[in-house]
């Protein structure tokens, strides 16, 4: 037997073998590697909201003057001489009561005022020539004062049976009928301004203690997309009602275009409110989270890194934002969604927000 050539296919047979075996446990560790999962978050930019801040409140716009209009003495209707809808100038006669008795009793007044005047007059001449004693004096005179003051009312009654218009505006509603009988101060007829419409607004307590910080007041309507329009503070209760809420009136002023909406329409009012804290930024509250008693926000880094970090939020508005006070500065990315499964350090792949190619924020 060649002993050198076994042995050179032996070692050469071992080799081999080595080799394979080095391969397998290469192999077998390889498989053992994982990857690790990078997670997917959304993200948004601190957006400055420089010393101002801007709250919505929903509203309704209304005619500057919307009253009630009623006779000060009773009787039955005689006419009405507007309808619903039909303008009236100031002044108009706008619906009457049956004067009859109110001119009968002003002409038995008048009767009775002619003579105690003229009875009056002869008293006081004599009493100037002292004839008069001073008790007949003060009778007459006194005398005289009373029949004046009945007959002027008497008067005023009889002209209180025709209601005038007190401002030029449109009927709203009439609410009796010639020939129904009313009450003296019961609503007659409902008349509406026409004037430029006003907004109320109800402004809750914490932002009407800032009212005088306010730099600019708009409002906008549904059924006029795409327009904005301007407001005037005309006044604002100085009482909360029961809701804690303070009742706002705006002189509502006309789109660029001169487009005005009429009373009646509901309508989404903004208040823009100047602060006095710099810096300060907004994000959506989405993005803060509890850790250890400390409010935080995850921060991503150029390279997509996540940081914990500790913030200051004041409050959160009505459209979901957070305003933070300190711990971020405007243009710092953080996480939005996903924030508790996150951990400290791990890198993260960012998906795309709303785009022209991506509208639905679903990329």
């Amino acid at each position: 037997m060649n002993y050198r050539i076994f042995g050179t296919i032996a070692v050469s047979v071992a080799a081999v073998l080595a080799a394979v075996s080095l391969t397998g446990c290469k192999s077998k560790d390889n498989g053992q590697h994982k990857e690790v999962a990078v997670p997917n978050v959304r993200t948004a930019a601190a957006q400055s909201i420089g010393s101002t801040r801007t709250v919505s409140y929903p509203g309704r716009i209304q005619p500057a003057k919307d009253v009630n209009l009623s006779f000060r003495v009773a009787g039955p209707v005689a006419a009405v001489h507007f309808r619903e809808g039909q303008h009236v100038r100031q002044g108009d006669t706008l619906a009457e009561i049956e004067e009859r008795d109110y001119a009968i009793q002003l002409a038995a007044t008048t009767a009775q005022y002619e003579q105690v005047k003229a009875e009056a007059g002869r008293v006081i001449e004599l009493s100037d020539r002292g004839s008069a004693t001073q008790n007949d004096y003060d009778k007459a005179r006194y005398g005289l004062e009373q029949i004046t003051a009945l007959y002027h009312a008497h008067q005023n009654a009889l002209n209180d049976t025709k209601m005038l218009a007190p401002f030029d505006g449109y009927v709203q509603q009439v609410h009796f009928e010639a020939g129904e009988t009313v009450g003296a101060g019961m609503p007659v007829i409902t008349l509406i301004s026409d004037g430029a419409p006003i907004v109320k607004v109800d402004i809750p307590v914490d932002d009407f203690v800032n009212i005088d910080k306010a730099v600019h007041s708009w409002c906008t309507v549904d059924v006029y997309p795409g327009k904005t329009f301007e407001l005037r503070l005309i006044d604002i209760t100085k009482k909360a009602n029961l809701n804690q809420l303070f009742t706002a009136r705006y002189a509502l002023l006309p789109a660029s275009d001169g487009t005005l909406p009429h009373s009646g329409i509901s309508t989404g009012v903004c208040i823009e409110y100047r602060t006095d804290e710099d810096g300060t930024v907004s994000i959506p509250a989405t993005a803060l989270f509890e850790d250890r008693g400390e409010t935080c926000v995850w921060t991503v880094g150029p390279d997509n890194t996540i940081q914990r970090r500790a913030v200051t939020a004041d409050d959160i508005d009505r459209d979901g934002n957070a305003r933070i006070i300190s711990g971020l500065k405007a243009g710092e990315t953080v996480v939005t969604a996903g924030v508790n499964s996150l951990k400290d350090g791990a890198r993260v792949k960012v998906l795309p927000g709303k785009s022209a190619t991506n509208p639905g924020n679903l990329l």
